[in-house]
């Protein structure tokens, strides 16, 4: 979840070299409800941006990478 002062801020998704330089991206709107929720529902490297002018060079960017699933373990059997 992404908490913040709603018309002050937004986030964007962006790719690794817009992460790097700062840039938004040329294509895609960014999320501005303050509250915004993202689902990682795959693995790999995930990067977001503020898209207001300054704030992204200020450090306001954050990079996840999320990691493959693993299966849960077998339930230890119950002795009778």
């Amino acid at each position: 979840v992404f908490n913040y002062s709603q018309g002050r801020h937004n986030v964007f998704k962006v790719n690794g070299t817009e992460f790097k330089q700062c840039l938004k991206p040329l294509v895609g709107s960014p999320f501005t409800t303050g509250k915004d929720e993202i689902e990682l529902e795959t693995a790999g490297r995930k990067w977001y941006i503020c898209g207001v002018s300054g704030h992204c060079s200020a450090g306001q960017k954050l990079f996840i990478n999320v990691l493959e699933g693993s299966a849960a373990p077998a339930p230890t059997p119950v002795s009778p």
